[in-house]
């Protein structure tokens, strides 16, 4: 019996000794084979910088290979340079460094399309409208919105001058805006009757500060039957859906969230909630992505709420971010601390150092694990299928309706004169079937004809000046036009009068 043991201990020894050994060579010839991938790379490397006809550095060549190995995972990994980071990071921050103006270019101006409400251009007496004709000393005409926003830009507390075209009249008007921090609203909401009205464009910081806003308004009117708009919502921030879920899912598990590194802990996110009072239905569509359909789901799965509208994207993937050092900060903290790390936020968390901006190559967000609905549902590649099915056709005579803004009813356009309530009126006067060749921003001679016979189909003097009383008309019809082909939208309201 006691050979038998020592025999048997034997074999397991010997076998242990041989996987032992296995497993060392397998490690020396995966580190070998690194080594070789390594030298790889920089013979590469050294080939470009001996034949290629112009000057590059290491560090672009290393950019561009870390660039090229994110490129190789899924959509929804990707590695941001300095520049194309900040423009990432500010959507998921909610705030960027600018005037507080959205603008957009056509026929060759570059017209101010929205002025953020106590923003620094709003308190410069910038308004709708507005055509910006110069940049400091540079002018924009002909230029796209894209760079003249870069022209805009500049740090916080600097100032930047403008000179501005107003409609209806003739001097330009010269302003003189300071840069600051602008916080992006995501949140609009309207009180209908007795039905409140929410529509939540992406998940940024400031999202559930925003919803809470909304909600105050709505719960002082003593309503409780609310729609909760979440399409064309591409997603956000994990921690701003759960905040917001927790304002309308019941007590109970909310997401759970599931990561392949053993460095990154399993979370589940609950709600605490016992007081449920909105009657609930969110729209959804095929452009209601990630933190839309963690929120979408909630609801569904918990039963307070219906959905809406079509399939959701189907993304039940989740990123995470991290700042990527430089080369040469890499090898000073190798040289100097014998740390060999790359990603910033670990320096922070393991070693409780930290980094300069200019230490940073770029930032990525990389596919780190999944999430799962209350009931258990991985959407990733199907979706949410919506409670009641119902699509939407917004397009007539080659114009969307959501593209047409209601009209601002503060100057009367002259012939030839150049305005964004010109654009949407032709617009809407196209959607409507009126002769419009194609809507621009300038009041011609065609465009007065349309609106000739707009006024003489709607009992109105027909002279052809797009005066108030027109422009109320119009977005009176544009109004009723938008509940008439937004189908989904009338689903939710018929839900929620039965």
């Amino acid at each position: 019996m006691t050979r038998k043991i020592f025999k048997m201990v034997t074999v397991v020894l010997v076998w242990c000794i041989l996987i032992s050994n296995a497993a060392f060579a397998e490690e020396n010839i995966s580190k070998d084979k690194t080594a070789s991938n390594l030298e790889y790379l920089e013979k590469i490397m050294n080939l470009i910088k001996e034949r290629y006809n112009y000057q590059v550095t290491d560090e672009q060549l290393i950019e561009g290979a870390v660039n090229g190995m994110f490129d190789t995972m899924d959509q929804y990994t990707d590695f941001f340079d300095l520049r194309e980071s900040d423009d990432f990071l500010n959507d998921i921050k909610g705030s960027y460094v600018g005037i507080g103006v959205r603008i957009f270019s056509q026929a060759n101006n570059v017209f101010v399309s929205e002025v953020f409400e106590k923003s620094s251009a709003d308190k410069a007496g910038i308004i709708n409208g507005d055509i910006i004709v110069k940049v400091g000393e540079e002018s924009v005409e002909g230029k796209s919105s894209e760079e003249t926003a870069e022209l805009i830009k500049g740090r916080e507390g600097t100032k930047v001058y403008l000179e501005i075209k107003r409609a209806g009249q003739k001097d330009l008007v010269k302003v003189e805006v300071e840069r600051a921090k602008i916080k992006v609203d995501p949140v609009t909401y309207d009180i209908k009757n007795d039905i409140g009205y929410i529509k939540l464009d992406i998940f940024n910081s400031n999202s559930d500060y925003c919803i809470k806003k909304a909600l105050k308004e709505i719960d002082g009117k003593n309503i409780n039957k609310l729609i909760l708009d979440l399409r064309d919502n591409p997603g956000g921030t994990v921690s701003e859906v759960v905040k917001i879920a927790e304002r309308f899912v019941p007590k109970g598990l909310i997401t759970k969230l599931d990561f392949k590194s053993e460095t990154i802990e399993d979370e589940e996110y609950y709600s605490e909630n016992e007081n449920l009072k909105y009657e609930l239905v969110v729209l959804v569509n095929e452009s209601s992505a990630s933190a839309s359909e963690i929120l979408a789901g909630a609801i569904q799965d918990t039963g307070v709420g219906v959905l809406v509208g079509t399939n959701t994207y189907g993304k039940g993937k989740v990123q995470n971010i991290y700042p990527i050092l430089t080369p040469k900060a890499y090898s000073e903290n190798e040289q100097k601390y014998g740390i060999e790390i790359v990603d910033g936020d670990e320096l922070i968390n393991e070693h409780s150092m930290s980094y300069q901006d200019d230490e940073v190559l770029g930032w990525t967000k990389i596919t780190t694990g999944e999430y799962y609905t209350p009931n258990g549902r991985m959407i990733d590649g199907i979706g949410l299928e919506p409670d009641f099915y119902i699509e939407n056709s917004y397009i007539k005579n080659n114009i969307d309706i959501r593209d047409i803004d209601t009209l601002s009813k503060k100057i009367k356009p002259y012939l030839d004169e150049k305005s964004i309530d010109v654009l949407n009126c032709e617009k809407l006067l196209k959607f409507l079937g009126y002769k419009i060749s194609n809507p621009d921003v300038i009041f011609d001679s065609q465009t007065a004809d349309a609106v000739r016979e707009f006024q003489k189909d709607n009992g109105f003097y027909s002279y052809g000046v797009l005066d108030f009383s027109t422009q109320e008309a119009l977005n009176e019809k544009l109004e009723n036009l938008v509940l008439e082909y937004d189908k989904q939208m009338a689903k939710a309201i018929e839900l929620l009068k039965d």
